[in-house]
């Protein structure tokens, strides 16, 4: 109901998540009435939202966040209700005359490959249309991808981020699943992203609600803390949006902490817009890098392990930038799992990381 949103948009501004970067409140898909109005415009439900989106919008702008929305490119959205095929144009003026600052357009019940095309590419450009800047997050590449290898350039033409895996659930099997899709599919995903166009690795929504910090599940009750450590330094590593699907009316003070760390969320969103790439797969242990601004580099050493104890692993300093982020020599910052300086080091040296079974340590180089 319109209540939830507005209760999570107070939650939001007044126990620091808007200070810490986290933007929009977005309803997920089941928001609408079963038909559309005698003008053919979508409408939300009269007995959950009987206020509406237009009024609901004022309400989130007014607490300094924006407000996404959901539609889809089919004649019908995934749970069955109103579609946008047909309607893109009147849809989109519909949203902007809303004050919607986001939306997300699923790809259910699209029919042909050509016709999901089509939708995307209708919607990008009626939204532009509107004049109102609202961000638009596709399924496009997720959608195509059982048929057909999908073309990043031509969807980051029209989109500003994208899916690409199947729904994370609150497990650690569904983040490493995604964690190791990344990696197998690196070679063609990485190179595109960048300021304007991103990598979703993930989505899906718990009780109808995502709120903007891809899919962060952290602050549930699946993952460890290892694990939520390793989510919340791999999505930064791979310049993930950051969307947390969550109740933030009931999340431990240990996640938010997670959730609000300014360190993480400045690797996340650093400037220069590079995405993180796995560079070593030795047994259990992976070793990431992320290109950052001013030279510098975001390293995370995860562990795969699953049983046991900490284990060490150890890798030369050559390895991280192609052999130029340490030399002639480099300061060395953890992030996480706590924050504390290293010291300097060169780079003909090796660095030993003790890392928790399903745990990351992200290092700042």
């Amino acid at each position: 109901s319109e209540w939830l949103f507005v209760e999570m948009a107070d939650v939001m501004a007044a126990e620091g998540w808007r200070d810490a970067g986290y933007e929009f409140v977005c309803i997920d898909d089941c928001w609408m009435a079963p038909t559309r109005d005698e003008h053919g415009r979508l409408q939300a439900d009269p007995k959950r939202f009987p206020s509406g989106i237009h009024k609901l919008a004022n309400y989130v702008h007014s607490k300094g966040l924006k407000l996404g929305i959901y539609s889809d490119v089919g004649n019908k959205t995934c749970a069955g209700f109103p579609g946008s095929y047909n309607h893109y144009e009147l849809d989109a003026q519909t949203f902007a005359s809303w004050g919607v600052d986001l939306l997300k357009f699923d790809g259910c019940n699209s029919g042909t490959l050509e016709l999901l095309a089509e939708g995307y590419r209708r919607m990008s450009l009626a939204l532009n249309k509107t004049g109102r800047s609202i961000v638009y997050s596709c399924e496009w590449p997720f959608y195509l991808r059982p048929m057909q290898q999908p073309n990043y350039t031509e969807i980051k033409q029209y989109c500003n981020h994208w899916r690409n895996f199947f729904d994370v659930y609150d497990s650690w099997s569904s983040i490493k699943s995604i964690l190791d899709w990344t990696a197998l599919h690196q070679d063609s995903i990485v190179k595109i992203a960048g300021p304007g166009g991103w990598n979703d690795p993930d989505m899906a929504m718990l009780a109808g609600i995502f709120v903007f910090l891809s899919q962060l599940v952290i602050g549930n009750f699946g993952l460890s803390w290892d694990q939520a450590v390793t989510q919340m330094a791999m999505w930064a590593i791979m310049a993930a949006p950051l969307f947390m699907s969550n109740d933030l009316r009931h999340i431990s003070p240990e996640a938010k902490w997670l959730l609000q760390n300014k360190e993480v969320i400045a690797i996340n969103q650093d400037p220069l817009g590079k995405q993180g790439y796995q560079i070593i797969k030795d047994k259990n242990f992976e070793l990431w890098e992320r290109p950052l601004s001013g030279r510098a580099y975001a390293v995370a050493v995860l562990n795969q392990q699953e049983i046991g104890g900490p284990q060490n692993f150890t890798f030369s300093l050559t390895f991280l930038g192609n052999g130029l982020a340490c030399n002639p020599v480099c300061s060395i910052r953890q992030v996480l799992p706590a924050s504390r300086d290293w010291g300097v080091y060169s780079w003909v040296f090796s660095l030993s990381v003790e890392v928790n079974p399903t745990g990351t340590v992200l290092l700042k180089v």
